[in-house]
């Protein structure tokens, strides 16, 4: 009886919390570890690696067993961004190999125990869940009365680090909760130029930067209901705000004629990273294959980028309820190697930008993506080799020729993913 007062507050909690919040559009954009990037995410249920299990679920941590340390690194990140374009979603994914790539830490975890406490299991967990990157052209037109070209350089990256600790509570049963210090960092930059004559040329430029520190728990709950089948519950839960500070200048000319300047060196930027609640299910015939289901949710809220006492400045940023769907397969091809597959939506939680707003506004991308890897064991080290993609098209609101307008967006992101975990 006392057992199931220890973990029947947390299962309350996890079924009351409230509807969550979205720090970025879309969620998956970015899959942690080495046996849930290969299964698309789902990892909820699943008993998988150091580099992730703080991530997903942390009661999971648990049930690794002895102790261990496993490493997932992005080798590359290859950004293919279209603006004003309907282009062949088939054709630009056959171009993955062609373009500019960014090398990109995934995660990296530990696992450790200690004879006086055998039931509990301490993690350590660095992961860099949010990255985006964009820098060219929006627009490049000549031959008309007013030729344009608007170029857009932008990135907004995060890393966390922190850990988690996890504790049997029977031998079908555990409960754990992790602790993230987050950091965040967004720069943007915007020039738009219309060449109005030979003579006369209009030039708008816009520079932003965002830094944001929070820290932020989640909750774990997993649960073995016979030897194949197991389910799990997360929710990470309201971040708390460290700090966050904002930069934003921008300013017009008119044919070499200053015509408004604004400059605000120094102002508030709340920290909005998303919670999640996720319930995965798993099977698993051992020694022969595992199949996970996660489903996950976020949900509406609406706030400001930063805070100013100048109207039209900062930037509102609109939420919708969103769902996302993981699903994966890990087979045992042989005893000393796995293979893995999985597929997973990526859906945004930004509203189609609205035409009739003068200022930037959240782009909606509704994406979807496959991973796969290969996990080869050499008695106590595994090397993994594989990646993912996500790819969609949808809008995006940009300044263009001297005006705010809705203009097509196609993004595609494909990640080279390598990973090595050690037993002992």
């Amino acid at each position: 009886m006392f057992r199931y007062r220890l973990y029947l507050p947390l299962i309350l909690v996890l079924f009351n919390a409230p509807l969550a919040q979205a720090a970025y559009s879309n969620s998956n954009s970015i899959l942690i570890g080495d046996q849930a990037a290969g299964m698309g995410g789902a990892a909820t249920a699943v008993a998988g690696d150091a580099s992730s299990c703080s991530w997903y679920n942390p009661a999971t941590c648990a049930l690794l067993k002895g102790k261990s340390f496993s490493a997932a690194v992005g080798i590359y990140k290859k950004f293919d961004t279209v603006f004003g374009e309907n282009v062949d979603l088939i054709k630009k994914g056959l171009e993955v190999n062609q373009g500019f790539f960014r090398p990109l830490p995934s995660s990296t975890g530990s696992i450790n125990r200690f004879e006086a406490l055998p039931d509990w299991t301490f993690a350590f967990s660095i992961v860099t869940p949010e990255y985006d990157f964009f820098k060219g052209d929006l627009t490049n037109t000549s031959g008309s009365s007013a030729s344009s070209k608007t170029t857009l350089s932008m990135t907004d990256e995060s890393l966390w680090v922190g850990g988690s600790l996890s504790r049997l509570i029977s031998e079908s049963e555990s409960v754990g909760l992790s602790m993230y210090y987050t950091a965040r960092s967004y720069t943007k930059s915007l020039s738009d130029r219309t060449f109005v004559s030979q003579t006369a040329t209009n030039i708008y430029q816009e520079e932003k930067t965002l830094t944001q520190n929070a820290v932020v728990a989640t909750l774990g709950y997993h649960k073995a209901i016979n030897d194949n089948w197991s389910w799990g519950a997360s929710w990470r839960l309201p971040s708390l705000h460290v700090a966050g500070t904002a930069t934003y200048f921008d300013n017009t000319l008119n044919s070499g004629t200053t015509t408004a300047t604004h400059n605000i060196t120094s102002a508030a930027s709340p920290s909005h990273i998303p919670q999640r609640y996720s319930v995965g299910v798993a099977y698993e015939e051992k020694s022969q294959y595992l199949l996970a289901l996660d489903i996950a949710n976020f949900s509406r809220e609406n706030f400001y980028d930063f805070q100013t006492e100048e109207s039209g400045l900062a930037e509102e940023l609109n939420y919708n309820a969103v769902w996302n769907i993981q699903a994966g397969v890990e087979y045992h091809i042989r005893s000393w190697l796995k293979g893995r597959i999985g597929g997973f939506t990526n859906f945004s939680a930004h509203p189609n930008p609205d035409p009739s707003k003068v200022r930037g506004q959240g782009d909606h991308i509704d994406q979807v993506g496959w991973s796969a890897n290969l996990a080869f064991q050499s008695g106590a080290i595994t090397y993994t080799f594989g990646g993912y993609y996500s790819g969609g098209r949808g809008q995006s609101s940009q300044r263009i020729n001297q005006v705010v307008a809705v203009v097509p967006k196609v993004q595609q992101v494909s990640t080279m993913l390598v990973g090595t975990s050690y037993s002992f």
